[in-house]
């Protein structure tokens, strides 16, 4: 009895010796890994925000289908892997569709360890494991990624035909169809997990692609754990939520002071208080937004004296921006998008680009332009002639 005791402790403790040399995640990183047939790649792509709050583009790589990757991260982010798999890229010909269910996401906060389990074929069919986060994000993302890979595959089909082909009609048909039954699936996943940070993404997400109205989102927000207001979802929510009322036409612009300027220097919106502004959300990748600027430009020139410009854009590099900007003469007042209270596309609730604002001399909100066109500057003219 005794040999059989002391052959149980020894066995006991190196048990416990064994589980305390297991590998342990870091504070203040993240590990996400993951072995699926199919992961037929040397490397996949990622991009996303570092914890000194700077966009980090990085490899992953990958060896008989294994992927192991680990980084630091300062508060939960949404991460994608792009795997670079053929058989997941959705061609088009002359490009691809970026497509979302040909890519691995996941949320990734500080000490987490992320596992995704799955096959790859003509998508992603794998779902990330580990923390109640990603399993929750795995219980939608099992219910939407088939039926998103379904409606990017019509769309291929649908480019293949003749214009005038009858076809077309019926498959952008089923592509609504599949869309609408996403974004159903969505808004249900969100209103029956109220105290899970996945449901908080995804509404985060939702907002930003226009996918809830403004009621929706406010309904679906107030419906959130209170325990949840320190996460940077719920935090991107609030202002944006907030934002809904601040920038409703004929509302107040509330000031703001910030030195995400070009040189460093402190702004103030106030400090365009008197004459007529233009706000112009806008981005060097953004075609229209771009194709615009020359008018920008011309309207600057044409009342010099009453209308103000202020291009915010969308959290490039000072370097990209000036290159861009100062060849062309493209001289009025610039500030960047940031992080926290200098995020403005959430503080303007800003959900595509190019976005215009036209402010009175008071700062109060009188249009609101989503997309180009001439239509912004017809107005300026009215106003200003």
């Amino acid at each position: 009895m005794k040999k059989i005791f002391l052959s149980i402790l020894c066995f006991s403790l190196l048990a416990l010796s064994s589980c305390k040399n297991e590998p342990t995640v870091a504070k203040d990183s993240f590990t996400v890994s993951g072995t699926l047939k199919g992961l037929d790649t040397k490397f996949m792509m990622t991009s996303y925000t570092g914890p000194d709050g700077n966009r980090v583009s990085d490899s992953v790589f990958v060896e008989n289908d294994h992927f192991s990757y680990t980084a630091k991260i300062k508060e939960q982010t949404s991460i994608v892997f792009w795997p670079n798999v053929e058989s997941t890229i959705k061609r088009t010909g002359r490009g691809y569709y970026p497509a979302k269910s040909s890519q691995f996401q996941f949320l990734a906060g500080p000490g987490d360890q992320i596992e995704f389990k799955g096959v790859v074929t003509d998508f992603i069919d794998a779902y990330p494991s580990g923390t109640d986060a990603n399993n929750d994000l795995a219980i939608i993302n099992k219910q939407v990624y088939p039926l998103m890979n379904q409606s990017v595959n019509i769309m291929l089909k649908k480019n293949l035909l003749d214009k005038e082909d009858p076809k077309h009609e019926v498959y952008q048909d089923s592509i609504d169809q599949l869309d609408a039954k996403v974004v159903a699936l969505k808004k249900e996943f969100v209103k029956s997990h109220p105290n899970s940070e996945a449901a908080t993404w995804y509404l985060s997400d939702m907002m930003m692609r226009s996918q809830t109205s403004d009621e929706e989102s406010i309904s679906l927000f107030n419906n959130l754990g209170e325990h949840l207001q320190n996460n940077p979802f719920y935090k991107q929510l609030d202002t944006r939520i907030k934002a809904v009322k601040t920038t409703m036409i004929g509302s107040i612009v509330p000031d703001f002071t910030t030195n995400k300027t070009l040189d460093g220097t402190e702004f103030s919106l106030n400090s365009l208080r008197g004459k007529y502004v233009l706000i112009d959300f806008w981005g060097t990748w953004c075609g229209p937004c771009v194709s615009e600027m020359p008018t920008v430009k011309e309207y600057q020139e044409k009342y010099p004296n009453r209308l103000a410009i202020l291009g915010v854009n969308s959290g490039e590099s000072i370097e990209k921006i000036n290159n861009f900007i100062k060849p062309k003469n493209y001289d009025w007042q610039q500030i960047i998008k940031g992080t926290g209270a200098d995020n403005f596309v959430l503080k303007f609730n800003v959900k595509a680009y190019p976005t215009k604002f036209i402010l009175d001399p008071e700062g109060k909100i009188l249009y609101k332009f989503v997309g180009s066109g001439e239509e912004s500057f017809d107005r300026i003219d009215e106003l200003l002639k």
